[in-house]
């Protein structure tokens, strides 16, 4: 085909292999994943019960318990894994109300696409008046490991990080 039609098509086939040759000749975009857990601490007034939501990727799970138990593979979809990373968390998360420790019970443990969730919570009469966060989720599993916590108490939300030797935190203020 000669004259307009035929030129804009080859222009056309022209760009088309022109990208196609540069996605082959571009070298692979490497993505690191950051190494942060998100912990979300939520006061629910209709059941008077502080809800307590850990976010973290299921492979940094994995390697944790390898650390902490010696096993060579860890495959943390198995729930006896998920029931063994509940208490990594318990000893590594923890809040105190006035200096007096609160009792998290597990809840639970689902997958979000590429995301475990564990969940714990505390019965209570009242929302914690002087919360204190020491969070050191797999801060001794990756050097640099941060951890991010959401505190809801009312209507405001407060976020810390945790990270290095980052110790205990207050969250007073919140009500």
């Amino acid at each position: 085909m000669n004259g307009p039609a035929g030129v804009t098509r080859r222009m056309a086939v022209l760009a088309g292999c022109s990208l196609g040759a540069g996605a082959l000749l571009a070298p692979p975009a490497l993505a690191h994943r950051s190494q942060t857990v998100l912990s979300t601490v939520t006061w629910n007034a209709a059941a008077s019960v502080l809800e307590v939501t850990h976010r973290l990727h299921p492979h940094d799970a994995e390697l944790a318990l390898q650390q902490t138990t010696g096993a060579t593979e860890v495959d943390i979809t198995v729930v006896k894994n998920q029931a063994a990373l509940m208490l990594y968390i318990e000893e590594r998360f923890v809040l105190t109300d006035g200096g007096r420790k609160m009792a998290l019970e597990p809840v639970g443990a689902e997958f979000e696409g590429d995301t475990l969730l564990l969940y714990q919570q505390c019965r209570l009469k009242a929302p914690p008046q002087k919360l204190a966060i020491d969070d050191r989720i797999l801060r001794d599993v990756f050097e640099a490991q941060a951890n991010l916590v959401n505190v809801r108490l009312a209507k405001r939300t407060r976020t810390f990080l945790f990270s290095g030797g980052d110790g205990v935190k207050q969250a007073e203020g919140l009500l």
